[in-house]
């Protein structure tokens, strides 16, 4: 399913998840060959925008300037093989990143201009694998018109290899607006769910949220599209007019764990 529209019609049913629809929205095409390495999410967090470079503070290590913020995380690292051109990826990403809807770059370094590499590294991102030489790194972060920020690190390690952090910040919204959840319940408990949809009348229709979580030989988007394809095998026709699936993958696990259905009312 294309990520635009799930975005539009979570937003459409009213879901004031800001999370998952900008996740969803902020499409940003991987440099050809990067593998993700790890992936974490994380919900109503204090998070640090850097604007300028890191510096001692101190016993320890931060930019001169930084920004604040309540909000969700994704947080995403990627490897690119060692025979890449650094130029080329660091190009790739400031492109992508520039072409965002209203982007505005708010702070951006290169080399050893962004100060130490390893103080980025182990003190601000908290992650030894983006460690390398303060030559190759690069910074940059920019601002969405939707109010999300987008933080990238990309540094070439001793190895060869080139890592990219990439970071989507998404600040906390006014929550005078609640996700209001009809129900929820395992994915794999095929029965209730078919009483669930049996139970609303003829003129009520639901989204489904699907969460799932990844495996060693599977992604957690393969594992939702497979896990949606069981759920409907066993649906008549009744049940399903009643029901659109959307697989938000491993996006919402933090707050509403793995392997499960979300129903919320869609009008």
């Amino acid at each position: 399913m294309n990520k635009q529209y799930v975005a539009k019609l979570i937003l459409g049913c009213g879901l004031a998840w800001s999370s998952i629809a900008q996740a969803l929205i902020s499409d940003i095409e991987l440099y050809r060959g990067a593998q993700l390495v790890k992936s974490v999410p994380e919900v109503e967090v204090d998070t640090e925008i850097p604007l300028a470079k890191i510096q001692r503070v101190g016993r320890g290590w931060e930019p001169e300037v930084v920004q604040r913020v309540v909000g969700n995380v994704q947080k995403n690292l990627y490897k690119i093989g060692r025979n890449v051109p650094l130029e080329n990826v660091i190009e790739h990403y400031r492109e992508a990143l520039q072409s965002l809807d209203g982007a505005t770059v708010e702070y951006q370094c290169e080399s050893r201009s962004c100060g130490s590499s390893n103080a980025w590294a182990n003190n601000f991102f908290k992650d030894y694998l983006l460690y390398g030489p303060d030559g190759k790194q690069f910074l940059m972060v920019v601002s969405e018109a939707s109010g999300a920020y987008q933080v990238l690190y990309i540094n070439r390690r001793g190895a060869g290899d080139i890592m990219v952090r990439l970071d989507e910040i998404v600040p906390e919204q006014d929550k005078s607006v609640d996700l209001e959840i009809v129900a929820q319940m395992s994915a794999s408990d095929q029965p209730r769910i078919r009483r669930f949809l049996d139970d609303l009348s003829n003129d009520e229709r639901v989204v489904g949220f699907v969460t799932s979580s990844g495996s060693l030989d599977k992604t957690a988007l393969a594992i939702g599209d497979e896990t949606i394809e069981t759920i409907l095998a066993g649906l008549n026709d009744s049940q399903k007019q009643k029901v659109k699936f959307v697989n938000i993958a491993n996006l919402g696990r933090a707050t509403l764990g793995d392997d499960r259905i979300i129903f919320i009312y869609s009008q």
